[in-house]
């Protein structure tokens, strides 16, 4: 049995995308040698996020 990543047994979870939202999620993942699972797992713990979340979050500073 494989230790989990991030120390916690996962718990499954249903998402539903648009094909269009599959294919960028499957190419993204693969370009950053990550499962689908794991880049959403990523998000998720703010470990990846995009100019647009953190604009969002307020975390881009503004001129």
């Amino acid at each position: 049995m494989r230790k989990p990543l991030h120390g916690q047994k996962k718990k499954d979870l249903t998402l539903t995308l648009t094909p269009d939202g599959v294919e960028k999620l499957e190419a993204k993942a693969k370009a950053l040698g990550l499962s689908k699972s794991e880049l959403i797992e990523q998000i998720a713990r703010d470990q990846v996020s995009s100019p647009l979340e953190q604009q969002l979050l307020g975390e881009c500073s503004t001129t």
